[in-house]
């Protein structure tokens, strides 16, 4: 019974999230309200409450789970590939394939204006990621002492790229009349860059 209420408890808890970021998608986060979200699921907001103190509340645990799945999957690429270039590669594509998978999520964990708890959330995963980026690079580059001005220069490559496809993917956008907006288009355009970048590093 005990197990039986715990699995319907985690059922709920991600349903509410669910809600949460497909409102935010489509209404923007400002304008999320428990008592949508509620209408959304078909319950009442008394049972979010009982999950989430408030939305503060469920902003925090929705940006917890964005860089704990971010730090998972980068992790799981890294153990997935062979060469340092494979590895490298993977570590690129678990970024841009988070941002655009992921997009309204991957934009409250990024947003400017996020308070001083979330900055040490970024912080955090910076802090655990580095060192294995930097072993990487340093592999790939035999230049250890520049593997931090490279992992920037990396950080910056995909970036860009992911900032520009998640506007071009945007159903809003007023790009896409002059830019490719097909995702295969999209991440072919970024493999590309990368692999440029590898090959840029390779031997310095």
């Amino acid at each position: 019974m005990t197990d039986t209420r715990a699995i319907r408890k985690e059922r709920t808890r991600k349903a509410i999230k669910k809600a949460a970021l497909d409102l935010a998608m489509n209404d923007g986060w400002e304008n999320v309200t428990i008592r949508k979200i509620a209408d959304t699921i078909d319950y009442t907001a008394p049972v979010v409450y009982e999950h989430f103190k408030n939305k503060d509340d469920l902003y925090y645990h929705l940006v917890k789970d964005g860089f704990r799945i971010l730090r998972e999957k980068t992790m799981e690429a890294i153990d997935s590939g062979n060469s340092p270039e494979e590895k490298l590669m993977a570590i690129a594509e678990v970024k841009y394939d988070f941002a655009l998978k992921r997009r309204t999520l991957h934009q409250i964990m990024y947003d400017s204006e996020k308070p001083e708890w979330q900055k040490a959330e970024l912080s955090k995963s910076i802090q655990e990621l580095k060192p294995v980026m930097d072993q990487v690079i340093s592999e790939i580059s035999g230049r250890p002492e520049k593997a931090g001005e490279l992992g920037f220069n990396l950080m910056s490559l995909i970036k860009g790229y992911t900032f520009f496809s998640t506007i071009l993917m945007s159903e809003k956008n007023l790009l896409a009349q002059h830019f490719p907006a097909d995702e295969k288009i999209l991440k072919k355009a970024f493999k590309e860059a990368v692999q440029r970048y590898i090959k840029s590093i390779r031997n310095l």
